[in-house]
């Protein structure tokens, strides 16, 4: 199952459903996608995988929709709101199992953990640095869209 996180935007603050392989897009969700993003169903894949901020950000409001917490007037000022806020830590995908996937595999090579659960060596970063490493809760987007396929879900 995916989610969508949303946190510093309140009311909104929570986690919602957004299993994309089990409820395709409805039209008018297309519509907002097209209008709020751009992307249509041959190019949302791209948009998914290039981590496209608008998409998400309709993707959110979507969430909120099907989870019955806003209505279909307030998308637009929803979209809207959520343009000012942080992307990546106020909207975040999240697969229950990548997370799971990723709790099983051993710290990379070269780290050890610590008992405060942060990690030293030659694997660490300087806080100047910047970590290449993604958080396990977010997962890879283009395989939460892998079973989504946008022609089946267009028509």
């Amino acid at each position: 199952m995916d989610w969508i996180a949303i946190q510093g935007v309140p009311p909104h603050d929570g986690r919602y459903p957004f299993d994309l392989a089990a409820n395709e897009f409805t039209t008018r969700e297309w519509s907002w996608i097209k209008k709020h993003a751009g992307y249509l169903p041959l190019t949302i894949t791209d948009g998914f995988a290039g981590g496209d901020p608008e998409l998400f950000t309709v993707f959110a409001v979507i969430a909120l929709r099907r989870a019955g917490k806003i209505e279909v007037g307030d998308v637009p000022a929803l979209v809207e709101r959520f343009a000012d806020v942080g992307f990546g830590t106020s909207i975040v995908l999240e697969s229950d199992g990548v997370q799971e996937e990723a709790e099983r595999l051993p710290p990379p090579s070269g780290t050890s953990s610590t008992s405060n659960g942060g990690s030293s060596g030659d694997g660490s970063t300087k806080s100047s640095e910047t970590s290449t490493q993604t958080r396990p809760s977010i997962g890879d987007p283009v395989s939460a869209f892998s079973e989504f396929d946008p022609i089946r879900s267009a028509s």
